[in-house]
């Protein structure tokens, strides 16, 4: 009995070791099942939700495989980031062996030389794309360009050009006298037919003609003295513009991509920097190969970028806006005093308040130019009157406007305006204080500017009002419709002396530039004359007393020539100024500056 309960419950202790291993099995089983079931319930919702799970998952269990895919995909993102354009623009920036980098403030408009154009950076860009029919130098003499050599067939009244044989455009195909006809016939027809603002202004009346293969002939209607400077204009390819229609050439592909003859081809336009290349197929090899020039919105932009070592050169014509270039010891400084550009104020004689000169030449006298240069920090040389002192046509003999606040004061007298010791302004009898409203364009210079002017005719007695515009409102509704009183505004001029355009009575309308509307027939006979003949003495004549008939009846206030500064890293070599005229000639000889 006892052993039979021994064995029961041995059997009982064995029974419990089972039931034990079973119950672990058991248990495995249900976990294994319940997972089982439970990754059977998992869907494409929890695969989205722990992606980063999986994936961190599957790279542990593939390593090392995983490794090496990773390794390769970041490889081909860093190549494919070194040889994307951004980059290449970096490595090209940076490069100082052959790459010249160039800022200024302004906008890009159109490169297409066909269109006149006030635009600086436009300018510049022409004047290294393409070459010009003649040159003039600072006597107003023509220098071969396109044209090697000329000769006037007197009989005829006519100017034969031959153009160099060895003349080719950026794309390879040669230059022939096909393309001056096309370029200025093109010209003419914008000006004529299409009412556009193009170089063709000048020569209508003129006849263009191939002569032969080597020889192309200008007929003009009578004796022109400004003839020269009239075709001193760029030469455009026939080839890629004979097929373009008319009225879409100021906006299409050429404006922004030209193709021209001169020593650097466009490879890149953007809305704020133009690159250039040398142009393989002419005779020069620069040392700098590559000139970009940037263009900013603003002062603040354009002095952070020279800061931080991205700039070779900066230039502009407002002292107060380089005045932080004093704070670098490495930099050469180029000064350009512009005697073809003038800024003036120009009177509007058509309103009955300025018709009359008196009150006129009382602003004149009032106003201290040689302070107002120097209060507002402008770069600026004072301008006496239609001519720069150091031209043949100037006349030394007049006497010309300087500061004189007694000389106003009678001349205001006489118009009733007396100065009020109690309020300090010129008052007419009723109280009314003698003031003028004076519109400009708006930018940072000319608002010191006017904002200076302001404060120094206060202190004579005058209120100013100013009217700030935009450049479109300045050319299409003040200058399009002569609304103004006063108007601040600058004009450029050629090299030789006539300015017609300016000053005669027949000019007074848009788009003519005699924007006061000055009207005496004296001086529209002067002006006709001196056009008519070859014969300097005797155009110097005529000048004389167009200045003094001017001056006299005072239709605008002669303020200054700007004054172009241009600041330049000293690694930079071979810059002269010297034989240039206006400021975005600059590059005029390009082929000998060189790089440190």
């Amino acid at each position: 009995m006892k052993e039979e309960k021994k064995k029961t419950k041995v059997k009982k202790k064995s029974n419990d070791k089972i039931s034990m291993k079973e119950a672990l099995l058991d248990i495995q089983e249900g976990s294994g099942q319940k997972l089982k079931e439970e990754r059977k319930r998992v869907d494409i919702r929890d695969y989205w939700w722990n992606y980063p799970k999986f994936l961190w998952k599957g790279f542990k269990n593939s390593i090392p495989f995983s490794y090496i895919i990773l390794f390769l995909g970041v490889g081909f993102l860093i190549a494919s980031f070194l040889q994307s354009e951004a980059v290449a623009r970096i490595i090209d920036d940076s490069k100082v062996n052959d790459t010249f980098v160039e800022g200024s403030i302004g906008a890009i408009s159109t490169f297409n030389p066909l269109f006149m154009s006030v635009n600086y950076v436009d300018k510049t860009v022409q004047e290294l794309v393409f070459d010009k029919l003649v040159y003039i130098d600072r006597e107003g003499q023509p220098l071969p360009g396109v044209a090697s050599e000329w000769e006037f067939v007197e009989e005829d009244r006519a100017y034969e050009f031959t153009i160099q044989d060895n003349l080719y455009w950026q794309d390879g195909e040669k230059v022939t006298v096909d393309d001056i006809v096309f370029t200025f016939s093109t010209a003419k027809t914008l000006a004529e037919d299409y009412g556009f603002d193009s170089i063709g202004i000048s020569l209508i009346g003129v006849d263009v003609e191939k002569v032969n293969d080597e020889k192309v002939r200008f007929t003009l209607p009578e004796p022109n003295p400004t003839f020269f400077e009239a075709v001193s204009q760029f030469i455009v390819p026939k080839h890629r513009l004979e097929e373009e229609r008319l009225e879409e050439l100021p906006f299409n592909m050429f404006a922004r991509y030209p193709i021209g003859s001169g020593r650097y081809k466009v490879t890149r336009t953007e809305q704020n920097a133009v690159y250039l290349q040398d142009n393989e197929y002419d005779s020069i090899d620069p040392a700098i190969n590559k000139i970009i020039l940037k263009v900013f919105p603003d002062q603040e932009s354009l002095e952070m970028s020279f800061r931080i070592g991205a700039l070779d050169a900066i230039g502009a014509w407002d002292d107060d806006l380089l005045s932080f270039t004093e704070e670098y010891s490495n930099l050469q400084e180029f000064k350009l005093v512009e005697d073809y550009r003038t800024k003036l104020i120009f009177f509007n004689t058509r309103k009955e308040t300025l018709e009359g000169k008196d009150i006129r030449i009382g602003l004149s006298y009032i106003i201290n130019r040689e302070k107002l240069i120097e209060d507002s920090n402008i770069g600026g040389v004072v301008r006496k009157g239609p001519f720069a002192e150091n031209s043949w046509a100037f006349n030394g003999d007049i006497d010309y406007y300087n500061y004189n606040p007694e000389k106003a004061a009678e001349y205001f007298k006489n118009l009733g305006y007396t100065k009020s010791e109690e309020g300090g302004f010129f008052e007419a009898e009723n109280g009314e204080i003698l003031s003028f409203t004076l519109s400009y364009f708006d930018s940072v210079t000319n608002e010191r500017l006017v904002s200076t002017l302001e404060e120094l005719l206060k202190e004579e007695g005058i209120v100013l009002k100013s009217e700030k515009l935009t450049y479109k409102q300045i050319t299409q509704e003040i200058i399009a419709t002569r609304d103004f009183d006063l108007l601040l505004y600058e004009v450029e001029t050629t090299i030789d002396p006539d300015q017609y355009n300016l000053w005669h009575s027949l000019k007074s309308s848009y788009p003519d530039l005699n924007i006061s509307g000055y009207t005496y027939e004296r001086v529209d006979i002067l002006l006709e004359d001196a056009r008519k003949t070859l014969d300097r003495n005797e155009r110097k004549e005529k000048y004389d007393l167009f200045q003094k008939y001017v001056i006299a009846d005072a239709p605008v206030i002669f303020l200054y020539n700007p004054k172009f500064s241009y600041y330049v890293k000293e690694r930079v070599k071979g810059i002269d100024l010297s034989d240039v005229n206006y400021s975005y000639q600059r590059f005029n000889n390009i082929q000998e500056w060189k790089l440190d």
